[in-house]
């Protein structure tokens, strides 16, 4: 008999084909537990050395062993009239059928079922125009892609910064490729943490393809693994995992974020993008990440600048760090100490990369807020023709068109970065009020629904109190009994007792002059700051209830006290007839805006006649 014969006889192959079955079982259900109890990486290498070991250990029991009816014996005291090796070998083709059944239904449960406990909450579509469905449909045919914020699988929890890093840095790489759509960071970490089905996120994000992954750093080393998941099917077109040291943090990054890239717009049929290297100093990278994480919290900005601050000292070239101090100190309550750092920080980072994006932005921002308009508008256009699909960036060039009264770039705008981030809470503000500058009043309440559904269920950024935000659209479109009812939820903790009270009998009557007398008092407080929100919502209260003599004085005053500030509200509808006082032109003066229109190009809304007179809507 053939040596081929003999192990065939013997079981030899059945046996090695059912031990390299179960043992790969055995390894995916060992992976899926260490992560679950993150356990130190050298546990699974640990496993797979002793089933490696085992392999031969097995087959040659095969040859040597026999099992019979007595037990185990010895291949050679075996008298081959009375073996079973026969029955054996059926046994083990069974047993062998029924592991590879086992193996079959875990991977399609790892790969199609195993997020399936809970659904993250649903982004609901808004009913729009049939110009806007109509668009809405294109864009989910055009190639797209959503990566979902990596999993910190590290020991340290402290360390998630790092993986939200990863999953930002290749956002932005992803962008940068023609054709290919992805959307912005905001409405992707809305779903960090996601329990639920990889295909429903997709569907919610309005994706065709899904980038998850993990990242696990010990020590020196750093695993990250990745899988992109078709959206209509839920199957894997690709997935990889990295495994390198952390010698230069923002290397591994880049070696990652290419990789990825290039796999990734070669399942989609797109040119490749490359990710420029920044800089080499580990620290500098680590610090300027926990930067990053802080500043997209709006959390403890103070600390957010002294990291970024450390990371210039160890890379003074590093122009990300800088863009990300002066974007900071623009987010921060602004004065106009903070307004001229974030104007000095942007200038230094744009002349270490004149194309960084976000300096232009923060420096764009600050000039708005300084009321430098022309100058403002230079730098908007200048990032929006390298970056136009940012959510902020389409946030804060929208807020500077509704400023300068140009209100059908405002609403386009808005809209188009409220398309590409829906969880962006200044983005959604900024819709809302550009749909009211234009008489959509149903429609900003709509979105203020949506926009709140959202809020609490997501991990996005706060915004605007839902009373408060809802009783714009209400006020300016003359509903005041909605408006009374949003004031009647207006908690303690939202708004001083006095003046809510006094807001619910000035929209209940006019003519209430005790009501009327709060929220003066209110306004003209000694302590009064530029965000004084009771301030800002008595104001447009008085505004709307005709008290418009007092309301003029109070903004003039404030611009000559402040000298800066966004005044975006001025265009409301509720400001209607204060536009139209005497004294409104003094107040455009103040802020600089007829100088800008002169050269600019006037609004709608406002004209200067021929005697030189302003007359505004």
């Amino acid at each position: 008999m053939s040596f081929f014969s003999e192990l065939k006889r013997r079981n030899v192959f059945r046996v090695g084909i059912a031990y390299l079955i179960v043992s790969w079982l055995l390894a995916q259900i060992a992976e899926l537990l260490l992560e679950t109890f993150n356990a130190p990486d050298w546990t699974m290498q640990f496993i797979v050395v002793v089933l490696m070991v085992g392999f031969p250990i097995a087959v040659f029991f095969a040859w040597a062993f026999e099992l019979t009816p007595d037990g185990v014996k010895r291949e050679s005291d075996v008298d081959r009239s009375q073996s079973i090796r026969a029955e054996t070998g059926r046994k083990l083709d069974r047993s062998i059928i029924l592991v590879l059944v086992v193996a079959l239904a875990y991977f399609v449960w790892e790969s199609r079922f195993s997020q399936d406990i809970a659904t993250p909450p649903a982004i609901e579509p808004i009913a729009e125009s049939s110009e806007q469905q109509i668009t809405q449909q294109a864009d989910t045919e055009t190639q797209s892609v959503a990566v979902l914020p990596f999993v910190n699988m590290s020991s340290d929890p402290e360390q998630e910064y790092f993986s939200d890093g990863i999953t930002e840095e290749i956002i932005n790489a992803l962008v940068k490729i023609p054709g290919l759509s992805v959307p912005a960071r905001t409405s992707v970490f809305g779903f960090k943490g996601h329990q639920g089905d990889v295909r429903n996120i997709g569907e919610q994000l309005s994706v065709a393809h899904v980038l998850e992954g993990s990242i696990r750093s010990q020590g020196d080393q750093v695993r990250i693994t990745a899988q992109l998941i078709k959206v209509d099917d839920g199957f894997h077109l690709w997935s990889e995992t990295y495994d390198r040291k952390l010698d230069n943090i923002f290397v591994v990054q880049e070696e990652i974020a290419k990789a990825i890239a290039t796999v990734l717009t070669g399942e989609l049929g797109l040119g490749v993008v490359t990710v420029p290297n920044k800089t080499r100093n580990m620290a500098a990278y680590d610090s300027y990440l926990q930067g990053r994480a802080l500043l997209h919290k709006r959390e403890n900005l103070d600390q957010a600048v002294a990291f970024f601050q450390r990371t210039t000292e160890l890379d003074p070239q590093f122009a990300p760090a800088w863009a990300a101090m002066a974007l900071t100190y623009s987010v921060m309550d602004s004065t106009p100490e903070l307004l001229d750092k974030s104007i000095t920080t942007a200038r230094h980072a744009l002349s270490l990369d004149p194309e960084n994006v976000d300096a232009l932005d923060a420096l764009a921002s600050a000039l708005r807020d300084s009321w430098q308009w022309a100058e403002a508008e230079t730098y908007f256009e200048r990032a929006m023709s390298i970056d136009p699909q940012s959510s902020e960036l389409l946030e804060d060039y929208a807020e500077f068109l509704g400023t300068v009264g140009r209100f059908d770039q405002y609403l386009s705008t808005a809209r188009e970065g409220y398309t590409i981030d829906p969880l962006l809470g200044p983005l959604a503000d900024a819709y809302v009020s550009a749909l009211m500058f234009d008489g959509q009043y149903i429609r900003a309440m709509e979105v203020i629904e949506q926009w709140n559904r959202l809020k609490g269920k997501a991990q996005i950024i706060a915004w605007w109190y839902e009373p408060y935000w809802k009783m714009l659209p209400l006020m300016a479109s003359g509903d005041d009994a909605g408006a009374i009812a949003m004031a009647n939820r207006l908690g303690p903790e939202n708004m001083a007792e006095p003046i809510s009270t006094a807001i619910i009998a000035m929209l209940e009557n006019p003519a209430n002059e005790q009501a009327r007398d709060v929220l003066r008092a209110a306004i003209s407080g000694e302590n009064r700051n530029y965000y004084d929100a009771d301030a800002w919502m008595a104001n447009l209260v008085l505004a709307h209830t005709g008290d418009i003599d007092f309301v003029i004085d109070d903004i003039i005053t404030e611009a000559q006290k402040f000298r800066f500030g966004n005044i975006e509200d001025i265009w409301s509808p509720i400001y209607g007839k204060l536009r139209q006082h005497p004294r409104f032109e003094t107040f455009l003066e103040l802020v600089n805006l007829p100088e800008y229109w002169d050269q600019a190009g006037w609004p709608d809304i406002c004209q200067r006649k021929d005697d030189g007179r302003i007359e505004c809507q």
